[in-house]
């Protein structure tokens, strides 16, 4: 992302760019990416398709952090200037390179700050291209970015009844390692055991997200009103479990 204005930006990407194409056929094809991928990602802000236009080959595959593949051609189509409001940037770092002949990848981390008005976002992405070497320089032909989790807040104000959630819960009857939702300090945990258990962080009276991993968990009531299951989202599936009856 990025925080000036397309008039202050663009002619500083341009120049980063050319640095990056006399840097490509020197002996530091690690700064030539370097440079590259952070001119690349300054121009995203914008909307500016001219630096990705120039580095992705026509065949390019390029897969996004929601799982979409897309052409070069629905990419930069895709590609809009942040609306009225929004201001952002994105930091690429500890960028390596490997090559193999006329191939080389490239794997780095990029940080993103963005301002929604007056709310604060900031999320890390772990990135893989692929180029090929193109004369003097080189092209991208495959790009792939994942969004690296991390641990959401709870949210504020959230009343929770954490006696009413404790106790054992089995996928089925056979279930041999139940997990358990305990109390500990405060706070509400859950795990098959006291030392592998993780922290519930509240979303909601009855909604959880476990702290450390990618996984939200929902408790449900059963016809009496009383707890009688809970969901597991994982992985966007969905795993029940059962609360034994009379466990705490």
């Amino acid at each position: 992302m990025v925080v000036r204005s397309a008039v202050c930006r663009l002619p500083l990407a341009l120049l980063v760019l050319r640095s990056a194409a006399v840097l490509a056929g020197t002996d530091e094809p690690n700064a030539w990416f370097e440079a590259t991928t952070q001119a690349l990602y300054d121009a995203v802000a914008l909307g500016d398709t001219t630096p990705w236009n120039r580095i992705l080959a026509p065949g390019c595959q390029i897969t996004t952090e929601d799982g979409e593949v897309l052409d070069k051609a629905t990419f930069l189509a895709q590609m809009h200037p942040l609306p009225q409001g929004f201001t952002g940037r994105i930091k690429v770092r500890g960028l390596t390179v490997k090559f193999a002949g006329e191939a080389a990848v490239a794997h780095y981390w990029l940080d993103e700050t963005e301002d929604i008005f007056d709310q604060h976002l900031r999320t890390t992405y772990v990135e893989t291209d692929t180029y090929r070497r193109s004369g003097d320089s080189w092209t991208a032909i495959a790009m792939q970015v994942t969004v690296v989790p991390r641990d959401l807040e709870p949210v504020p104000g959230v009343a929770v009844d954490a006696r009413a959630l404790t106790g054992e819960y089995r996928f089925a009857d056979g279930d041999r390692a139940p997990s358990r939702v305990f109390l500990r300090e405060g706070a509400l945990f859950m795990g098959h055991d006291d030392p592998t258990a993780r922290q519930l962080i509240p979303l909601a009276p009855l909604v959880f997200y476990v702290k450390g991993s990618i996984h939200i968990v929902v408790f449900v009531r059963g016809a009496s009103g009383a707890i009688d299951e809970v969901r597991e989202l994982h992985k966007y599936n969905e795993v029940r479990m059962r609360r034994v009856p009379g466990s705490h």
